[in-house]
């Protein structure tokens, strides 16, 4: 345990010298802060840019808006950049040689693989809600009638895509030695959810429900047996693939 406390620090400090904590911060804060703000003021912006001989019928945003443009920014851009920016979280380790070090000095392979995904896991759970909280401060203020119900379900439930992408990220940067492959299998196998999508029974049980669905999750209220079969999906995959990669870490030839 000592090890692994010593290990996780030691992530933590250098990913605050090289400014990755910062710039995540700053990348989540602006999705926060932007979600809210483009639903509010989208529709008076449209009138103002738009030809006057042009009518373009906008409704009045609501709670919903804030939240559909919160979910849309932080998957297709807070959690891509969290994905490029740890890209590397293995490949480096390879090209330095410090992993051989750290292992003849006898910190035990599992710790080390344990540490390094314990501190994704633990940057994405800090960076999304902290965007999250951001997105519902000025949600409550711009949306005073809006609700919370159904919120924390729908948010959670992306939360939880999230740490799958971050899971398949780990085994993937463990199984190659680039920082490349891991985002072309991360970014493949979201295309081949898109994909899958296009088949009923695939997308019934598809993990991506997680991160298409949480708009109609928070209207709704509740979810419904294809989500909840996404749900279990996604934890299994979360654990299966934090396991595998473990095993091959333990195995794999560190040079």
């Amino acid at each position: 345990m000592r090890g692994y406390s010593a290990f996780v620090s030691k992530e933590l400090k250098e990913n605050m010298r090289n400014y990755k904590f910062f710039i995540l911060g700053i990348v989540f804060a602006i999705v926060g802060l932007l979600s809210p703000l483009s639903a509010k003021f989208l529709p008076e912006l449209l009138e103002n840019v738009m030809d006057e001989n042009i009518t373009i019928i906008v409704g009045e945003p609501t709670y919903v808006d804030s939240w559909l443009q919160f979910y849309s920014n932080i998957s297709q851009i807070a959690l891509v950049a969290f994905v490029l920016v740890f890209s590397s979280v293995m490949s480096k380790e390879y090209e330095k040689g410090t992993l051989v070090h750290m292992v003849t000095k006898g910190l035990p392979r599992l710790t080390i693989y344990g540490a390094k995904l314990s501190v994704l896991a633990l940057s994405w759970t800090v960076l999304y809600w902290f965007s999250f909280l951001i997105t519902l401060g000025y949600t409550a203020f711009y949306f005073p009638n809006g609700t919370t119900e159904g919120l924390l379900l729908s948010a959670g439930s992306f939360y939880l895509f999230g740490l799958l992408l971050i899971s398949l990220l780990m085994v993937s940067g463990v199984l190659f030695k680039s920082t490349f492959a891991p985002l072309l299998v991360v970014g493949g196998s979201v295309a081949l959810l898109f994909m899958g999508n296009i088949f009923p029974v695939i997308e019934r049980w598809s993990p991506l429900q997680l991160s298409t669905r949480n708009i109609e999750v928070l209207m709704t209220l509740s979810s419904d047996a294809a989500f909840d079969r996404g749900l279990i999906i996604t934890v299994l995959l979360i654990v299966v693939f934090s396991i595998v990669g473990g095993i091959v870490f333990k195995r794999k030839a560190l040079q």
